[in-house]
């Protein structure tokens, strides 16, 4: 799979850093870079890429206004947001547009390569801080969801694999056989349309399944 990747990162270290990194791999072309956040718009309007990787956080460049403007002029790419931002209400205002994947500029190299990866193809991938303020902010605050036909079972497996359990894991403390909870596993992936090990967390946290303690 080719992916048209544009660039938006006003830092120059970042921006020389993650462009370096996304030439490595050979299935991603970058198609452009933007300047200022005015161009945003102007270069999703001209290359219609397949992802655009932004930062918001940076004074004077490109806005949360700028992301949900390039978002409406180009529908089908995916935006992934590399920041450093720590204020938890604006990355709630910028996960509220929409975006696929949002990750900070602490992720290590492989997290960045599996964000690209994912968010290039639609699906949701959130680093764990990101997870950890969504968590905050859901629990406790919006009802529990009926779980979209799954058995009873399949939503205490869908629990513990949001809380970090492996196959073998649960198997152990359910007293199943690892066959078994494959066998859940893959039905659930299938009755959720799960694309990501992020979305188990995710589905768990709409259908409040996940607590903070």
């Amino acid at each position: 799979m080719k992916i048209d990747a544009l660039l938006a990162d006003k830092q120059p270290l970042t921006a020389a850093g993650l462009e370096s990194f996304l030439l490595d791999k050979q299935e991603i072309k970058i198609v452009g870079k933007v300047a200022h956040g005015e161009q945003l718009v102007i270069m999703m309007e001209k290359t219609h890429p397949d992802l655009l990787i932004v930062d918001y956080n940076i004074p004077g460049y490109v806005t949360l206004d700028d992301i949900r403007n390039a978002m409406s002029v180009s529908s089908r790419t995916n935006v992934l947001i590399l920041s450093a931002d720590n204020n938890k209400a604006t990355i709630l205002d910028a996960l509220q547009l929409g975006v696929k994947g949002y990750i900070t500029k602490d992720c290590s190299l492989q997290e960045v390569g599996m964000a690209v990866q994912s968010t290039a193809k639609g699906e949701k991938f959130f680093c764990h801080k990101i997870l950890d303020i969504i968590m905050e902010k859901r629990f406790g605050v919006e009802p529990e969801m009926e779980t979209s036909g799954l058995t009873t079972r399949e939503t205490e497996i869908l629990k513990l694999i949001a809380h970090g359990h492996s196959s073998l894991a649960i198997a152990e403390k359910l007293f199943l056989s690892p066959h078994t909870v494959q066998t859940h596993r893959k039905s659930i992936i299938r009755k959720l349309n799960i694309k990501s090990p992020t979305e188990f967390v995710i589905y768990a946290m709409d259908f409040g399944l996940l607590k903070i303690k």
